[in-house]
């Protein structure tokens, strides 16, 4: 029959089509029976490995996979994967090879594209451009596939479109289970899809696209919240850009030094022209010396790769920016560490390079960290100046304000009332942030009860009240009673101390402090009652005896209290002189 005429009869039909199929297979069966296997087998089948993964508890797991880059991407099934802790590719010479990170993972297909760490270049399998199309003959690769050895090949059933513009496979090949994840490649030897096993028992082989998987990429916060890339524990690729790989590389900070420092040569050998990677070495070495160097005097050479990676950041920087990094690493490790001895880690190196950043560029978070070395060193003038230059621009903040107080506070003479000012400035700025609003509000609220502002301290507590929702401490309601007992307001004092006591009955200071209230409202029973208590927890407390020779004194009975008062004078009371004068002649 002539095979134009053999053609046009058999289309048209269901039955035709498998006929034609059936037709096709049998030319490429001729065709493969009459000449030897094409070239391309020998050299494909060194594409083709075997992979082994290991979990933490060392239980291997055993399956296929492929390159399909000479630098050593390659491919095979995720479940692989699940769990593993370390992967090693043994590829068609025998040579083994580790999996050095994952690119890639889709659960739902089951596939995963990784890195293997590879000598030099390997052979790998060139990708077919398009979809092959529905009876286009197909062939499956075998890992160890000798030479001259035919391979099992059949024509594609059916082509499904995923996502859009890739490819899922259905075969006419039977697949072993030991060929899961092998290529399966166009009669040129290009791979197109991996093979995957037939779950509903027909015998038949199924592909997921090759295209598709070397489409798949990690994500830029896929480290932290995917489980598909959780569930491996081996390194994963960075994310496409330096700034989205940098959040991954915040989230491998809690690994150990020597495993965190190989992360950090990964990600700038990923991004070599990106300062953050040689800032971010550069503070490992410095802050992990320790746990990175074999003895003690090998710790200095961490110190000197440091300065490098310092100096390597500031090729890839704006000039100012890098000398900002470096004063800023030099004085953060020096202030922390009082064992750095390096001449090149001083704070005066850090305060010469923080100036010259601004001298290039005079910006406000170069001042505020000009301020902190110049409070460090003990020039309280000068970091004042710094602080309030940081206050007077655009970044002023509660922490800004919070320096520039504490520096006003330790120059000799400074006007307390300054001081005061700036620490309501914190408490302002920080009003979005009520952790930092409550530490300004009892520093300034101390602070204004030294200098005898005492209503506006009560106003402060009282601000820190309604911050923590009134869940506050015993120790809150004794500081705000000594405001109000301060400020003539007795009752108010009362309560606190009242509440205090309520929490913390067993303070002695606490009961001393409610009789000094009582004293003064004039209820000299009550007074001595918690006098006595106070006493009964703590004999020695030389201020409760001189209260109770109050209480004595108040009630006309001398000597009793002479004796309280010489009682307090022995235990070192420094005021009760004055009323053994008064009263005990």
């Amino acid at each position: 029959m002539n095979k134009k005429l053999f053609l046009h009869k058999i289309s048209g039909t269901k039955m035709n089509r498998i006929l034609l199929y059936m037709y096709m297979g049998s030319l490429w069966c001729i065709s493969l029976a009459a000449q030897k296997p094409p070239k391309w087998i020998e050299k494909a089948g060194k594409a083709v490995f075997v992979i082994e993964t290991y979990d933490k508890n060392g239980n291997m797991r055993k399956g296929n996979g492929f390159f399909v880059q000479p630098t050593g991407e390659a491919v095979s099934d995720y479940t692989l994967f699940v769990g593993a802790e370390k992967a090693v590719v043994t590829d068609a010479e025998g040579r083994k090879m580790n999996v050095s990170k994952i690119i890639g993972a889709d659960e739902m297909y089951d596939v995963c594209r990784f890195m293997v760490t590879v000598p030099g270049e390997v052979a790998f399998l060139p990708v077919a451009k398009g979809l092959p199309a529905v009876g286009t003959m197909a062939c499956i690769l075998p890992y160890g596939v000798a030479k001259g050895t035919a391979i099992p090949q059949g024509p594609i059933l059916e082509v499904t479109k995923i996502k859009g513009q890739y490819g899922y496979f259905k075969i006419d090949i039977p697949l072993a289970s030991s060929q899961v994840s092998v290529p399966i490649l166009t009669p040129d030897g290009n791979v197109f899809a991996i093979a995957q096993a037939d779950a509903s028992g027909k015998n038949q082989t199924y592909g997921i696209s090759v295209p598709y998987i070397r489409s798949i990429r990690i994500g830029t916060m896929d480290h932290l919240t995917n489980p598909v890339y959780s569930a491996i524990g081996i390194r994963k690729a960075w994310a496409d850009t330096p700034d989205n790989a940098r959040i991954a590389l915040l989230f491998y900070a809690s690994q150990d030094a020597p495993t965190y420092l190989e992360t950090l040569n990964d990600f700038i050998a990923e991004f070599p022209d990106y300062p953050d990677g040689y800032l971010q070495r550069a503070s490992h070495y410095v802050y992990h010396r320790k746990d990175l160097a074999a003895s003690e005097d090998e710790q200095e050479r961490f110190l000197v790769l440091a300065q490098e990676d310092l100096d390597k950041a500031m090729k890839y920087s704006a000039a100012d920016e890098g000398w900002y990094e470096k004063a800023k690493l030099i004085f953060n490790a020096v202030a922390a560490d009082s064992t750095i001895r390096s001449s090149e880690w001083r704070i005066e190196t850090a305060l010469s390079d923080i100036r010259r950043a601004i001298a290039i560029k005079d910006e406000p978070a170069y001042r505020q960290l000009e301020g902190n070395i110049l409070f460090y060193l003990g020039d309280f003038n000068e970091a004042y100046e710094s602080f309030m230059m940081v206050n007077h621009s655009p970044l002023a903040s509660s922490i800004s304000y919070y320096l520039a107080a504490n520096a006003k506070r330790q120059i000799p003479g400074a006007n307390l009332n300054e001081v005061i000012a700036l620490l309501d400035s914190a408490v302002t700025k920080s009003s979005a942030s009520p952790g930092d609003a409550l530490v300004y509000l009892q520093e300034v609220a101390e602070l204004k009860m030294q200098f005898g502002q005492y209503e506006a301290a009560i106003k402060d507590y009282d601000q820190c009240y309604r911050l923590m929702s009134g869940n506050v401490t015993d120790a809150f309601y004794y500081y705000r009673e000594q405001a109000k007992f301060r400020a003539g307001d007795m009752d108010g004092a009362l309560d606190d101390i009242t509440y205090a006591l309520s929490k913390d009955p067993k303070n002695a200071v606490y009961h001393a402090e409610a009789a000094s209230i009582y004293l003064r409202m004039q209820d000299i029973e009550q007074a001595q009652i918690q006098v006595e208590k106070a006493l009964a927890l703590d004999t020695e407390f030389a201020s409760a005896y001189r209260l109770l020779g109050v209480c004595y004194q108040r009630r006309q009975k001398m000597n009793d209290a002479c004796k309280a008062f010489q009682k307090a004078k022995e235990l070192g009371d420094p005021i009760v002189e004055k009323l053994m004068r008064d009263h005990c002649k």
